[in-house]
């Protein structure tokens, strides 16, 4: 039960962030009309901000004392600004150019600052909530299943919900070729998906425990802290590796909606319906295949049992990541037009994405803990802070790049596209994300902890609690 409710934390955290991932670059150039050059740099700039407040929410997570713990109570007192910015990012004002322009930095800045505040915490937390390496492995698989859970939400649901809610043709916004209204259908919609992660963020608080202590006697100077950080080989590798691994996933997941709607130019083609009880549910091409690579990545989670009983964690990291460079450039070279082979080769693609940040994850934790047998201090909220830094360093840069090249390649929206901008959205889709994550995989081979030095670390620092204790 604590597990699957550790998990649904991520399934809240997911849901704003594959939002992001998905559909943001395309509802800001396509649907709050900002052009691509300005939001590329809206990215760019709210993010450099966002990175900015990661190690200041660490040390602030980690001199935080509660009854409730150091991590928990953020998930209870963020969650209901969580989910009101969820909303509020994707309502379009009907106001003038520049002071929409002021709303979506506004909204953009304040919703990532809301899922800092979450999500540093929160990810600190599988660092307090068991001290055993092969439990928080167990603990990374239940928390990705379910964020992927939420990516699911997310990828399947979105498009259907916005076209059912904008569905009227009172409403404002309405467009005759879409036949629904995405300014009204993105509102709504996120209004539901806000209210959605609340409720999961307060089931989390309630399940879970932290029992890894910060010793009494441990002094925490902010400087001492950054200090440490600054010498932790092992996590100053993971910080880069991952800085190239989320510059990849925000290329190739923001590119998703530009392939299918300019490249295949069958995106919104429907591919069957599903009849709910309230309505029905169209399922377009685009819809149907990041709902394909969803299901590829829960696959990629199961895949993970017999694959960490065998192997340890960076040789599968490495391994998971080549074969996602692998699978990811070949959709340069697929027929376009040609779903069934792109759909059988995104789920072989997403089994092995799908793998990688558990194994990933399970190793940040493992950095806390050589970061206090190292320097004989616990900095738990700071060490993965600093990786969340890299990640959303990466999330920034991937984010910032896609806008750029969309506009270096000539990319106008809903028009048809000029041969330059059609093998600029393939490139941005296949081989320009690949050269992202072939970084990340030589990287991670300098990689220094094993699983025998984790089990001497573990050992070590049960030493150091018991002696302490006495």
């Amino acid at each position: 039960m604590e597990k699957v409710g550790f998990g649904l934390g991520d399934t809240a955290s997911n849901i704003l962030y594959q939002a992001w991932s998905f559909f943001l670059a395309k509802f800001y150039t396509d649907v709050f009309g900002i052009a691509a050059k300005h939001a590329a740099f809206l990215f760019l700039i709210t993010r450099i901000w966002d990175m900015i407040n990661d190690p200041m929410m660490g040390m602030i997570a980690d001199r935080t004392n509660t009854r409730w713990g150091k991590f928990r109570p953020y998930l209870l007192w963020v969650g209901v600004p969580y989910g009101a910015l969820i909303y509020a990012m994707f309502v379009t004002p009907d106001w003038g150019p520049n002071a929409k322009i002021a709303y979506a930095y506004a909204t953009y800045i304040l919703a990532t600052m809301a899922y800092t505040a979450i999500n540093i915490p929160y990810s600190s937390m599988m660092a307090v909530v068991t001290p055993d390496p092969m439990e928080r492995t167990t603990l990374s698989q239940y928390r990705f299943f379910l964020a992927f859970v939420g990516k699911l939400l997310i990828s399947t649901f979105m498009l259907p919900l916005v076209k059912f809610f904008g569905a009227n043709q009172a409403h404002k916004g309405y467009s005759e070729t879409l036949g629904y209204s995405p300014v009204v259908g993105y509102r709504m919609t996120m209004a539901v998906f806000g209210a959605i992660a609340t409720v999961l963020l307060f089931i989390t608080f309630m399940t879970t425990r932290e029992r890894v202590k910060t010793p009494k006697s441990q002094k925490t100077p902010f400087l001492q802290d950054l200090n440490d950080v600054s010498k932790n080989v092992p996590w100053i590798i993971l910080f880069t590796a991952c800085i190239f691994w989320l510059t990849h996933n925000m290329i190739r997941d923001g590119s998703v909606m530009y392939y299918f709607d300019y490249v295949s130019g069958h995106g919104k083609d429907i591919l069957f319906t599903l009849p709910l009880p309230i309505f029905t549910l169209d399922f377009d091409l685009t819809t149907t295949f990041m709902t394909i690579e969803v299901l590829g990545m829960m696959a990629g989670v199961f895949l993970s049992t017999p694959c960490k009983k065998r192997f340890g964690k960076k040789p599968l990291s490495i391994f998971f990541v080549l074969a996602s460079a692998v699978l990811g450039g070949i959709f340069y070279v697929l027929p376009p037009e040609n779903f069934v082979v792109l759909a059988v080769f995104n789920f072989l693609r997403a089994i092995v994405t799908g793998a990688l940040p558990v194994f990933l994850f399970a190793m940040f934790t493992d950095v806390a803990d050589f970061h206090e047998w190292k320097f004989g201090r616990r900095a738990t909220g700071l060490v993965i802070a600093g990786i969340m830094f890299a990640i959303k360093m990466g999330v920034a840069i991937g984010g910032f790049l896609l806008l750029q090249l969309l506009d270096l390649f000539g990319y106008k929206p809903n028009v048809a596209q000029t041969p330059e901008a059609v093998t600029g959205i393939k490139l941005l889709f296949s081989v320009i994300p690949v050269v992202f994550i072939i970084v990340c995989g030589i990287i991670l081979c300098f990689y220094p902890v094993n699983e025998k030095l984790l089990q001497t670390i573990e050992a070590d620092l049960k030493k150091r609690k018991s002696i302490e204790q006495n």
